[in-house]
Order: C-alpha cells, then sequence, then structure tokens
C-alpha cells in the first residue's frame, strides 16, 4: 500500500470546565475550548487531531481555526496521501503551508494524517516518525504559587513518583527568588532536578546576579533568563548555566545556527508555533547545535497530549504535559499521564474505547 486515500474528514467541537481559572494578563479562562479532527482513510483506518489556540498565548484565534478547519475538511475528502514517511512529511509541509494555516490547524491536522498513516502500519507515532520502538514518557512536574503552595504540591508529586519540576521564577526581588529556589531544593531533596523559566522578567545584570548566587547543582537550565536574547550566549558563557528558549523566541533564526550558540534546550509548543513538521525542523536543527529539545503542552485535551507525546518520545527529555489537572474532565476517560508521572507505552496511541461516551455519540466512526 503506497497511498491512502481520505474518505472522511469531520472536525467536531468541545468545550471543556476548567478545575481552577487560567489567567493570561487581566483576562481568566474558565474553559478550554477546540476541536478534534477525525479522518477515516477508505481502508477504514482513521487518525485523531486536535485544534486549540490558547488565548493569550495562540496568534489565532478560535474563530480563525474553525473557518481554516472547516476548509480544510472538504478540501481533503478524497485526497489520496503517500504512506512512506520521507514523502508524507513533505507532502504535510506542501500542503498545510505555513504561510497560510495557523499553528493550531497544522497541528491538529497534521497529528490527524500521521496518526492515520501510523495505524495503517500498525505503528505509534513515534515509532512511524523514527523507526524505533516506543518507550514511557516521563513528565516534569509544575511548581507554582507560594512556597507554602509549592511544599503541599511538591509532597504530592514526589510521592508520586516525578523527578524534575518546573519552577516558575523573576520576581523583581532577586534575594527573595534565590531563596525561593533554596527552599524548593530542600523541599525536593538532593536526586530532583530543577527547570527554571525567568520569562525575560529580568535586565541582563539581573539575570547574571541571579545565576552566581544560585549556583548550578540541581538546576537543569533557565528558561528565558534576561530580557535581550542576544545576550544569551554571553550569560552562558559567564556564569556556565544552561540557556533554554521558549516559543516567544524568533524560530526562524534556527536558519542561522550561529545565533544560537549557547542555547542548550527548546522548549517547543507544537500546538502554539510549529505545528508536527515544524518540530521536527527544528529538532533537526537542535541537534546539529547538540541542543535538547523539551516538548510542552497548551492545556489540550487528552487527544492533543496523546500526539504530544509520541514527539516527546523523539526528544528522550522529560516533557512539560502535566496540565491534564487542569480540567475538571476530559474527552478521553483514561488519563493520558499516569499518577506516577509517565505516559505509558500503551497510551501512546487513541482507542475509541476510551473516548468520553458523550463526546463518543458525536464522532460517528467510532
Amino acid at each position: 500500500m503506497a497511498h491512502l486515500t481520505i474518505e472522511r474528514v469531520s472536525c467536531h467541537a468541545y468545550a471543556l470546565p476548567l478545575a481552577r481559572p487560567l489567567y493570561f494578563g487581566d483576562s481568566a479562562l474558565k474553559e478550554r475550548q477546540g476541536m478534534i479532527i477525525c479522518m477515516i482513510s477508505a481502508d477504514g483506518y482513521v487518525g485523531f487531531g486536535e485544534v486549540a489556540p490558547l488565548p493569550g498565548m495562540s496568534q489565532e484565534d478560535l474563530k480563525t481555526a474553525r473557518y481554516q478547519a472547516d476548509k480544510l475538511a472538504a478540501e481533503l475528502k478524497g485526497m489520496s496521501v503517500p504512506l512512506a514517511r520521507e514523502e508524507l512529511l513533505a507532502w504535510l509541509k506542501m500542503r498545510f503551508d505555513v504561510k497560510v494555516y495557523a499553528p493550531s490547524v497544522r497541528f491538529g491536522f497534521e497529528s490527524a494524517v500521521l496518526l492515520m498513516a501510523a495505524a495503517a502500519q500498525d505503528m505509534f507515532l513515534c515509532d512511524y516518525l523514527r523507526e524505533d520502538s516506543a518507550v514511557a514518557v516521563r513528565v516534569a512536574g509544575l511548581l507554582q504559587g507560594s512556597v507554602a503552595e509549592i511544599a503541599g504540591q511538591a509532597g504530592l508529586l514526589l510521592a508520586q513518583g516525578y523527578s524534575t519540576f518546573k519552577l516558575k521564577i523573576g520576581a523583581r526581588n532577586i534575594p527573595l527568588d534565590v531563596h525561593k529556589v533554596e527552599d524548593v531544593k530542600k523541599l525536593l531533596g538532593p536526586k530532583a532536578v530543577l527547570r527554571l523559566d525567568a520569562g525575560r522578567a529580568w535586565r541582563f545584570d539581573e539575570a547574571i546576579l541571579f545565576a552566581q548566587n544560585i549556583g548550578k547543582n540541581q538546576i537543569e537550565y533557565i528558561e528565558e533568563p534576561c530580557n535581550e536574547p542576544a545576550r544569551f550566549e554571553e550569560f552562558y558563557r559567564r556564569t556556565d548555566m544552561p540557556v533554554a528558549v521558549d516559543e516567544s523566541f524568533d524560530l526562524r533564526v534556527m536558519e542561522d545556527l550561529s545565533l544560537l550558540q549557547g542555547v542548550q534546550y527548546f522548549i517547543l509548543r507544537p500546538t502554539t508555533t510549529t505545528g508536527v513538521t515544524g518540530f521536527l525542523d527544528v529538532m533537526k536543527a537542535a541537534g546539529v547545535l547538540g541542543a535538547k529539545v523539551v516538548v510542552s503542552s497548551a492545556f489540550e485535551s487528552g487527544i492533543g497530549l496523546t500526539a504530544l507525546a509520541n514527539l516527546a518520545v523523539l526528544t528522550g527529555e522529560p516533557a512539560g504535559l502535566g496540565t491534564a489537572a487542569w480540567f475538571e474532565h476530559d474527552l478521553l476517560t483514561r488519563p493520558v499521564v499516569t499518577a506516577k508521572g509517565l505516559i505509558p507505552v500503551d497510551r501512546l496511541n487513541i482507542e475509541a474505547k476510551f473516548f468520553d461516551p458523550a463526546f463518543v455519540q458525536n464522532v460517528h466512526v467510532m
């Protein structure tokens, strides 16, 4: 079988209430809205994708994404797609042009096509993309709030088996942040690893001061350490502290790798920036640099998390996919992330029997 013919594509809207509000500036998000893409081939192979722009983070809104998704659903019906991996990746780049389609739309439709192709070969998506055996994905725990709140979160996550944690920093009182990190280290114990996210909150000299006071012990990296990205390399040279960049970094500079010296980690949210094929391109460029890639979510349902987990397998790094706890309930009745902070191999695929029954009624192929 060299090709698959797409017989049907449908878009299904969802709205999931959040257990607690998500704040972006002055606005609070109380529910997560998006669409699930259901794609079926003439041979009966099914692929699912999620299109869910995140207000306050995505460049497109849900209305734009819906328009593009409906347009693509109509255009793709009856289309033949290559089954061979490299041919299919090239086809996806051509068909879902980054200059035409929003990141969330590209991610959702690329996921659906790729999962359908993987299903046709009885493979997990990660295996299809790299011809290797799937492994469990370790998830990084998220710590936020006051030290007292973090203490409660840390105790729960440690008991579940988490060993890598993300902590937001960037307070105007730098000594306070230094003490915060030291307190968190004591809470977590000497074997835990911390990923710090400064979010460009500091000036260059402030970031240097923080790094000199905190030291490298147990710190995997500092994400966006100062408000001058052009000085990230200098920050690394002066502190020997690994630097990570996130989606706020202009990924177009990946075309000139000389601009990225000093960057050891790329934190990518494929749903808001790169899509799947763009993510694979960044991974390739990062490999040339000797840098690592960390997959992060933007509060997707279990459908999107499953696709992201497959991408995380390719990186070999603990992923930032622990956002499911923000939902009162999910579209999948079986959690993607287990209580032990892992995504097991058997959850790297989307099975119809684990869909929420109320949602299944609208997805007729299941």
